[in-house]
């Protein structure tokens, strides 16, 4: 049987601003090869949350490591990817054209001239083929429809190879159809590729039918389930209030 390893270790972690505390005592583990969703209501410091795990903010107390190492001192940035909740916050008449956009993320590996050679051309290649965008790459990222920008900052991620994928409410303002393409994506990426994936999201119907694990964020705490024993009704009750029940609707 495989141990899988640790990717992200949370160990009593308590952050806040000022006099007010978001998470307290929280304590948390992915393991390699895990597609975790994290819901709750707004406001409960879900991406507080992922900006903890890579570093963007520090607790005031506990730890949190990457792949063993405290994230303070990690350096393998490479193994990393995230998309933020802002990434499509762009000037629509930007001139970038798809394969550049994707390219811009190997300019560290490019050398003191940064040019492209054949190597970082077949990368970023490979990577709008993984996301289905390969037709695209000399359109203006402009002239995209938001579900196809999302994919294209997906192989803007994916041209480092990454052995993890953070990423913030990816779906918002993107179209259902999009929706459904996005979440066959990553099924891709994590069943077949075997990249972890860690996304935040406020869809908690979907998201407990789409990964393999939930991470619940409510009341200063974070509670974790395996998806197929979780219940959204019963969390959503529990935030809420009994009243609360869950619309399900098919994409």
């Amino acid at each position: 049987m495989t141990v899988l390893s640790e990717v992200i270790t949370l160990h009593n972690v308590t952050f806040g601003y000022d006099e007010i505390t978001l998470l307290r005592d929280v304590n948390f583990q992915v393991q390699h090869g895990e597609f975790w969703g994290i819901v709750g209501p707004n406001g409960s410091a879900k991406s507080t949350l992922l900006k903890l795990m890579l570093g963007l903010l520090k607790p005031q107390s506990g730890t949190c490591s990457l792949f063993g190492t405290p994230v303070g001192e990690f350096r393998k940035w490479d193994q990393i990817g995230y998309i933020p909740q802002n990434v499509r916050e762009f000037n629509m008449g930007f001139p970038a054209t798809v394969k550049e956009m994707v390219s811009a993320n190997l300019i560290s590996q490019m050398g003191a001239f940064k040019w492209m050679n054949a190597h970082h051309r077949k990368k970023v290649e490979e990577a709008l083929h993984i996301v289905g965008m390969e037709a695209y790459a000399a359109r203006r990222i402009g002239q995209l429809s938001g579900g196809q920008q999302q994919r294209v900052f997906i192989a803007r991620t994916l041209v480092n190879s990454p052995k993890v994928i953070f990423m913030d409410e990816p779906l918002v303002g993107v179209d259902v159809e999009s929706q459904e393409k996005f979440y066959e994506l990553m099924e891709k990426l994590n069943r077949q590729m075997g990249i972890t994936l860690i996304m935040v999201s406020h869809d908690i119907g979907v998201v407990s039918e789409r990964t393999s694990h939930i991470a619940c964020v409510g009341k200063e705490k974070l509670f974790v389930h395996d998806a197929n024993t979780f219940n959204p009704e019963e969390y959503l009750e529990s935030i809420y209030g009994e009243k609360t029940r869950l619309v399900h609707h098919a994409h």
